[in-house]
């Protein structure tokens, strides 16, 4: 057949960006993992105590809180976070879904998910969630309690081996102060 030389050739047309990005979007989302979706009784307000405030009693409300203020007394937000920012002072016990501490705490601290000690935050208190991270750099004295808020019932589980009158024995074995409690008498050294 015969072409033609004047005839112009049709250029050849680029994929759509549209496309390209679409593609390459997928891609990305599907190494990414997805945030998890946001719970029911999350709201996006975020009350905040500023640096100047200083607040002294109960806390409660049903929204996350940022505190850079100075609070004494008590803080209960048991379905949202509690923040302390850097500039925050507090004397009080909290208790909420999820606590970061900056700033400075004294009190025990009690999150029902997590609890999230920064480079920066100073506590004093105890510390009980199911999870806990302290990064490095961050301070603090007291005890902490990982175990899941539901406890067994008082009579599942191994129960110790000493009676009431062998409470009072001195022996530091277990079958010894079985013995002295069968005995009739408790036994003293």
């Amino acid at each position: 057949m015969w072409k033609r030389d004047n005839e112009p050739t049709p250029a050849p047309t680029p994929a759509a960006p549209s496309a390209v990005r679409t593609e390459r979007s997928e891609r990305t989302e599907r190494s990414e993992p997805e945030p998890p979706a946001p719970r029911a009784a999350e709201s996006t307000a975020r009350a905040v105590i500023g640096a100047s405030l200083d607040l002294q009693g109960e806390l409660s409300g049903e929204e996350d809180l940022l505190i850079e203020g100075r609070v004494q007394g008590r803080i209960q937000l048991p379905q949202h976070a509690v923040t302390i920012g850097a500039k925050g002072r507090v004397s009080a016990g909290v208790h909420a879904r999820l606590i970061t501490i900056e700033g400075e705490v004294d009190g025990n601290l009690v999150a029902e998910e997590m609890l999230v000690l920064k480079k920066s935050a100073r506590v004093r208190g105890d510390l009980v969630a199911p999870r806990v991270v302290i990064e490095d750099g961050a301070r603090f004295k007291g005890t902490i309690d990982m175990e899941p808020a539901a406890k067994p019932a008082q009579g599942a589980g191994p129960r110790p081996l000493a009676t009431p009158t062998a409470t009072t024995s001195t022996t530091s074995t277990p079958a010894a102060a079985t013995a002295a409690g069968t005995a009739g008498g408790s036994k003293t050294t």
